[in-house]
């Protein structure tokens, strides 16, 4: 009979530290939002300036370092601005780590396909969503019309600041300092306020920035949805995207009471 007691109060423990154990919370993704200036110019807003190719040595030698830094955050999934539609990237990476596929110079390749890899992910996550039109020729339209045309020259002034440096930083080919520029809030806040001047122009008839700002936000919201569909409790995600999605993710990601922001600056 005396040891019946301890038996029942051991179990009884182990029942109270199982009960506590499943009541804890599981660890909420980490997401990392890094954002990143386009390798291969794409026509937008901000061109590439790069003085060199992505696929030279000097800057293979700074894409090999910047991927050997973030890979110390241990992303166990990596997330790249492509179509999330588009099954090819996912069989592209796929037939990189199999070695039949060549990585091109842009930043999806340079820097997600090279983490993933590094990281040992089994597959790449594209997150973008591209039905959207950016039509920004109405809203010079619209200002024209409207006589706003004050309003896109302070919508321009207002980034001036940004464009130059990044520019700089690219025409020296200094890609982790242009890297660890664009992540700052300073950086972040300054791409995102261009859209609030741009929401000003038009009429209570003609709402053509509105709707350019509407479209962009829409995007984005889809994008940080297709981010989230993809997280487990406890993934460590690192997210390559252009700054300007960046410059609205971020904040995205602190509001979400499920995720976790991680500042990539440590690790850059």
């Amino acid at each position: 009979m005396k040891t019946v007691a301890p038996v029942a109060l051991v179990a009884a423990l182990l029942s109270t530290a199982a009960q506590a154990a499943a009541q804890e919370p599981a660890a909420k993704p980490q997401v990392m939002i890094v954002g990143v200036a386009h390798l291969v110019a794409k026509h937008d807003l901000h061109n590439a300036t790069w003085r060199d190719d992505a696929l030279a040595a000097p800057m293979q030698s700074q894409i090999a370092d910047i991927v050997s830094r973030l890979a110390a955050f241990k992303p166990t999934k990596v997330m790249i601005e492509a179509s999330a539609a588009d099954p090819k990237y996912v069989q592209r990476y796929k037939a990189y780590l199999a070695g039949t596929y060549q990585l091109g110079p842009n930043e999806n390749d340079q820097l997600g396909y090279r983490l993933a890899a590094v990281a040992h992910n089994p597959t790449i996550y594209p997150i973008d969503e591209v039905n959207f039109t950016f039509d920004y020729p109405s809203v010079v339209a619209s200002a024209k019309r409207n006589g706003q045309n004050a309003l896109l020259a302070q919508a321009e002034a207002a980034m001036q600041p940004l464009v130059e440096r990044s520019n700089a930083l690219e025409q020296q080919d200094r890609l982790r300092d242009l890297l660890r520029f664009l992540n700052t809030p300073e950086a972040l806040d300054a791409n995102a306020a261009w859209y609030m001047y741009v929401n000003r122009v038009g009429t209570a008839r003609d709402f053509a920035g509105a709707g350019v700002v509407t479209a962009w936000y829409a995007r984005n919201l889809h994008i940080l949805a297709n981010i989230t569909r993809e997280l487990q409790p406890g993934d460590r995600a690192v997210v390559f995207i252009g700054q300007g999605h960046a410059a609205l993710l971020r904040p995205w990601i602190k509001l979400s009471p499920f995720l976790e922001d991680v500042d990539p600056e440590p690790f850059l």
